[in-house]
């Protein structure tokens, strides 16, 4: 029971640890944590392999004329509202 708590700790505080946000304590904390624990580990790798991969695509290009489109929809729609 206390592993399951020890994971949930890991899980809160994952995106500050990626963000560099972490204090020195909790931070030592999160690296023993990872020393003992295989799934924590495992996502640890998945979410260092989801961050390079969403570094790495390329925004894909909006097609001429669907902002302008998107915009008159969306003025449209708020016209109906009222």
């Amino acid at each position: 029971m206390a592993e399951i708590r020890e994971c949930e700790k890991f899980l809160e505080c994952l995106s500050a640890h990626f963000d560099g946000e972490l204090d020195e304590e909790l931070l030592v904390e999160f690296e023993q944590h990872l020393r003992f624990c295989s799934n924590a580990r495992a996502v640890v790798s998945t979410f260092e392999r989801t961050i390079i991969l969403h570094r790495q695509a390329r925004p894909d290009r909006v097609p001429r004329g669907v902002h302008k489109r998107l915009l008159e929809a969306i003025e449209k729609c708020r016209d109906c509202d009222e």
